[in-house]
């Protein structure tokens, strides 16, 4: 896979998120999409819901891509995820207040799609941030 293909498969991702337009996930993730965890709907309409979601909760979106790591058909990438949450974030009430959080996917590449993608995110610093949690 080469990087170029790789670079603007993610960059639809960080277009859904930062234009908040869910069509770019058409273009980069393949209709048997799969996310191993089991809360999770599944193919591109469950990304584009789960993506929807997050857009509902959270307004001044952006996704920034601070790293890139291509190995064969895997792919990580390393961001920074900012908002102004307005909604529920993970069972956490609407806050009103903004947030700056670390990232990482680690996405498979299969027939220039993105087939599949594990994920961690700072859920602690999220939290912290949001009022949720205290140090």
């Amino acid at each position: 896979m080469d990087r170029a293909t790789i670079t603007e498969l993610v960059g639809h991702v960080l277009a859904a998120f930062n234009e908040r337009d869910l069509s770019h996930l058409d273009r980069c993730i393949a209709p048997d999409y799969q996310h191993p965890n089991p809360a999770r709907a599944r193919g591109r309409q469950g990304m584009r819901d789960a993506v929807a979601d997050w857009l509902a909760a959270v307004e001044d979106t952006r996704l920034e891509l601070d790293d890139l790591l291509v190995d064969g058909n895997r792919v990580t990438a390393r961001m920074t995820f900012s908002g102004r949450q307005v909604g529920e974030v993970l069972g956490i009430p609407a806050s009103g207040r903004t947030f700056s959080i670390s990232v990482l996917d680690i996405f498979v590449v299969r027939d220039d799609m993105l087939v599949a993608h594990w994920d961690l995110m700072d859920r602690y610093a999220l939290q912290q941030q949001l009022s949720a949690a205290t140090v």
